[in-house]
């Protein structure tokens, strides 16, 4: 995967499923849906099983309440999608990613162009997974490699870049956003207060 493209863009994909006004999604490294369940702080019996559409009525940009779809993204991998709420708090993401963890951590404001995109390992943020410049490194070296057709240019608007580290964390991760990835069902949670 480590330079393919996605059949359909990624954020076109998320528009016409109704994440046209706040992206926060969330990949974690783990065998186990049920370990990053336990690391939320989250009771496994709370979850609901639902599709896209019936999860998509908790999405509330400016809930205090964050609620989570979660599910298994690929072979190692899981997905959070925060519906409600703007992102999970840093003390989650460090969470996720104890123990040798992977965690993505990917954010994204329509109207504002607002972008932010993190790589935490090991409950350490490293840096960002955007493509580099051509002829650049990207900021964590160990992606650079995933990049190659996704290189920055000059003038290139947030909503492109955004695309192109949607298509970077599909190569990592070995799937992009799709249209089965919308059509399966997930568990919905909500996160304790607490966080």
């Amino acid at each position: 995967m480590w330079d393919t493209f996605p059949v359909e863009g990624q954020r076109d994909l998320l528009r016409e499923h109704g994440l046209h006004d706040l992206f926060s999604g969330q990949w974690v490294q783990t065998e186990d849906v049920g370990d990053v369940v336990r690391r939320l702080g989250v009771d496994p019996a709370s979850g609901v099983v639902c599709d896209f559409p019936t999860a998509m009525r908790s999405y509330d940009r400016y809930s205090d309440e964050i609620v989570v779809w979660l599910g298994e993204h690929a072979p190692g991998w899981a997905h959070m999608l925060t519906l409600s709420g703007t992102a999970p708090p840093k003390e989650v993401i460090d969470t996720l990613s104890a123990g040798r963890r992977r965690v993505f951590d990917v954010f994204f404001i329509w109207e504002t162009g607002h972008l932010n995109n993190r790589y935490t390992y090991d409950g350490v943020c490293i840096g960002d997974v955007s493509p580099p410049y051509p002829g650049g490194v990207g900021e964590v070296e160990e992606f650079t490699p995933y990049s190659r057709g996704l290189e920055l240019g000059d003038g290139m608007s947030t909503a492109e870049v955004f695309d192109r580290i949607l298509c970077m964390v599909g190569r990592i991760t070995g799937r992009f956003i799709d249209r089965d990835w919308f059509s399966s069902p997930r568990t919905l949670y909500r996160l304790p207060r607490k966080h």
